[in-house]
């Protein structure tokens, strides 16, 4: 026997679909069939206690003369009328041959309802009066109308063709659920294509055209090639990124290993080995950290030990810091900072935001040049802006600057692993912050970063986050 989890979606919905139509169509059909039978049976028994009550009246208008009265019709429109006397004799009247055997005793305002020899209903009443100080039974029969040719007929056609109009509705609905299903099909197809060949350029052939009906099907569909078109950007991401840390490590790697050949053969060139090798570990070092704090990042566990920062004395400590080094190289810097700024943060992290866009303004700067700290409080954020009047970013590489190991062409010759914005962009977000670039290129660039101000609510966090 076939299961049904072993069926086609197709399939499935057309088995609970056909169940669902014969459920509801022969529901339909028995309170119909009920109805209508109530309706004639209540039909019949009216017809009969008038057909009774008019023979009476009749009777009793013209007296014993009844017999020979023309107004009075034994048998009418089904209804059969026949008048006893007081000890139950016939006197006149017509009765159906098939009640003979099954006639009940005569009672007065009764209504009987029997089975005829030939399986057929009748309802039979009595009616007893007095006609000139004589006792007049009156019976009427009749046959139930719910058994009539033509509504017997009617439920005899629904029957018999109610299992047919059944089987055309089901192979019907099978061909219309089949042709909705088929972006599905094509769906499944290319998914197949996708996985047997890796091929993430694939998509589902789509009709734009204003007359294609843009149902659930067409959505899913739209949103398979979505879903395709972000898995084969990732996926190229990936790749890059596995090969730009690739080369990164290796060329550290070469050094070492080449450096510490030198050392064995040479013991007068060692210690000068040891220092590149410490140097290209200690490079290696902060590349494998950057990487930990991106994976922890994209992963949503770059843990923050948050508490109330002076985000103004942090920016003037770190821009004594670097004036020297940008002095080297003959950059001065400016501050134009707000006092008394706070923020809730981690000091760590924040200083590590600002010491990057200050390493990146010296390190893309120009000789003679300047470049400018500003901190200020805008619409609840602290806003903190680096800029430098340096090499600038080309328009067409601004939104690429983001994307780790990105490095322009004129940044290739400078010391760097293109991790650095990355690694500030995640901090940012971690901070529930934002980072914002603009340049002209050979005119300089400003870096923007965006925190949340601090507020009496983050001390709460900070409380839960201690309890916890």
């Amino acid at each position: 026997m076939i299961q049904m989890k072993n069926l086609s979606l197709t399939m499935k919905i057309t088995i609970w679909y056909t169940i669902f139509l014969v459920v509801i169509t022969g529901s339909f059909l028995l309170v119909l069939s009920y109805t209508g039978n109530s309706k004639a049976s209540g039909t019949a028994r009216t017809k009969l206690l008038e057909a009774v009550s008019d023979a009476r009246d009749e009777i009793s208008r013209v007296g014993e003369n009844y017999i020979i009265d023309s107004d009075l019709d034994f048998y009418e429109d089904g209804v059969y009328l026949s008048i006893y006397d007081d000890s139950g004799d016939m006197l006149e009247g017509r009765r159906p041959a098939s009640l003979l055997s099954v006639f009940p005793a005569l009672e007065d305002k009764k209504l009987h309802k029997l089975k005829a020899d030939d399986g057929e209903t009748w309802y039979v009443y009595d009616s007893l009066f007095d006609l000139d100080g004589t006792q007049i039974w009156i019976r009427g029969m009749v046959k139930d109308f719910a058994e009539g040719e033509t509504i017997s007929f009617m439920m005899k056609t629904a029957a018999l063709a109610f299992p047919l109009l059944a089987l055309i509705a089901a192979i019907g609905g099978y061909f219309i659920i089949r042709r909705s299903f088929s972006p599905v099909r094509e769906l499944i197809r290319t998914a197949d294509e996708i996985s047997h060949d890796s091929d993430l350029s694939r998509r589902i052939d789509l009709d734009t055209s204003d007359e294609t009906p843009r149902d659930e099907i067409y959505t899913l569909a739209r949103a398979f090639n979505g879903m395709f078109d972000n898995l084969e950007e990732s996926f190229e991401k990936e790749k890059r990124f596995t090969s730009d840390v690739s080369h990164e490590l290796r060329t550290p790697l070469s050094v070492i290993i080449s450096q510490s050949d030198y050392a064995m053969e040479d013991e007068e060139y060692r210690e000068k080995a040891l220092s590149i090798i410490n140097k290209e570990a200690r490079h290696m070092s902060g590349l494998v950290n950057m990487l930990l704090s991106l994976a922890r990042s994209d992963a949503g566990t770059l843990k923050l030990n948050r508490e109330k920062i002076d985000f103004s004395e942090l920016c003037e400590t770190v821009v004594q810091q670097q004036a020297p080094i940008a002095a080297a190289s003959d950059i001065t810097v400016k501050s134009e900072i707000t006092p008394d700024i706070t923020v809730f943060g981690d000091e760590t992290m924040l200083i590590r935001i600002v010491l990057n866009l200050m390493d990146n303004a010296v390190k893309y700067g120009r000789q003679g040049g300047l470049i400018t700290l500003s901190l200020k409080n805008a619409d609840g954020y602290a806003c903190c802006s680096v800029s430098d009047d340096g090499i600038g970013i080309k328009a067409e590489e601004l939104d690429k600057i983001w994307e780790r190991f990105y490095r322009s062409d004129v940044s290739r010759s400078r010391e760097g692993t293109g991790l650095g914005l990355s690694i500030v962009e995640a901090l940012v977000k971690a901070h529930g912050g934002s980072i914002s670039a603009e340049s002209e290129y050979g005119q300089g660039s400003r870096f923007t970063v965006r925190i949340p101000l601090y507020s009496a609510a983050d001390d709460t966090e900070a409380e839960n986050g201690e309890q916890k």
